[in-house]
């Protein structure tokens, strides 16, 4: 009875929407108007029929919205993590693996990663929220990179089969160790250097990626992408830069040395030039105990 009512509802305000402009009902950003006029079409159907497409438009009437994506402003990476404003000349793409392991049992550490559970996979969308099981691998971020000679607008640019431009790639906690006293803004949980066009396997790793691990009852984090046009091309970077200890693990010193990251400064030093970013925000779970864990054991 409910559900007659209801879509007996739903149909009579999309005729009155319809009636009202003088023309078919047109879907705003969300399609309601269009759901609407599918209620419609569906207690017209025959009988059969009916319940297939009733279902489908309850369905897609309450299914989480996607809303816009988020902007350098509103997300806050300016001023939080760069200073000022910068040209978004180069679209990130960000997968990571379909399928990861899950941290289950809160009692037994060994236990924990036994069950498999679907991962986030693409980042469709700028802000998207996550968890850290869903992160706790490096994905694949792929862009379109430039030909060496093709910036400032240089009218003897290299050819698009040439060589391409170097880039670097970072990945920040804009909300460390919380957003209430981020007090080790920027953490860097990755860090790639001299990354040749998009190779991102060929770059040069100075910080080895860490997956998100919010503290408990901190709230949601950001996780801020930044791609860095390397204008010299391959370089040197400084000392200080590279992770203690080498690149092939993680250390005590490595990670006590990721806190308070500057991409203004990072930038500066090495003339840089930020072209491109991206964003997620995760809230604690289970996995980070894990990953907690193992940074006990480091040495």
């Amino acid at each position: 009875m409910v559900r007659r009512t209801f879509l007996r509802s739903a149909a009579l305000l999309a005729l009155l929407v319809a009636g009202a402009t003088g023309s078919r009902p047109t879907a705003p950003p969300h399609g309601g108007v269009a759901r609407l006029a599918s209620a419609v079409r569906a207690m017209r159907a025959p009988a059969r029929a009916r319940p297939v497409a009733v279902f489908k438009f309850l369905e897609e009437a309450f299914a989480p919205k996607v809303g816009p994506d988020e902007t350098q402003e509103s997300s806050r990476l300016v001023p939080d993590v760069i200073g000022s404003r910068f040209d978004e000349s180069v679209p990130l793409e960000v997968r990571y693996p379909a399928w990861v392991r899950s941290s289950m049992n809160m009692k037994d550490i060994r236990s924990f990663g036994d069950t498999p559970t679907e991962g986030a996979g693409l980042l469709r969308q700028v802000g998207i929220k996550v968890t850290p099981t869903q992160v706790r691998d490096a994905p694949k971020v792929y862009w379109e990179p430039a030909a060496a000679g093709a910036a400032d607008n240089d009218p003897l640019a290299a050819a698009p089969d040439e060589q391409l431009k170097y880039y670097a790639l970072a990945l920040v906690d804009a909300d460390a160790p919380s957003p209430a006293e981020p007090s080790s803004r920027s953490w860097v949980h990755w860090l790639v250097v001299n990354i040749p066009g998009n190779e991102l396997v060929s770059g040069t790793t100075l910080r080895p990626y860490v997956g998100a691990f919010p503290p408990a009852n901190t709230g949601a984090h950001r996780y801020f992408f930044l791609l860095m046009e390397q204008r010299s091309g391959e370089q040197r970077f400084a000392r200080g830069a590279a992770a203690p200890g080498g690149v092939d693990g993680l250390s005590v010193q490595d990670m006590e040395t990721r806190a308070g990251w500057s991409c203004d400064t990072f930038v500066a030093e090495h003339g840089l030039r930020v072209v491109g970013w991206h964003h997620f925000v995760a809230e604690f779970d289970p996995y980070c105990l894990e990953l907690l864990q193992e940074f006990k054991n480091l040495r």
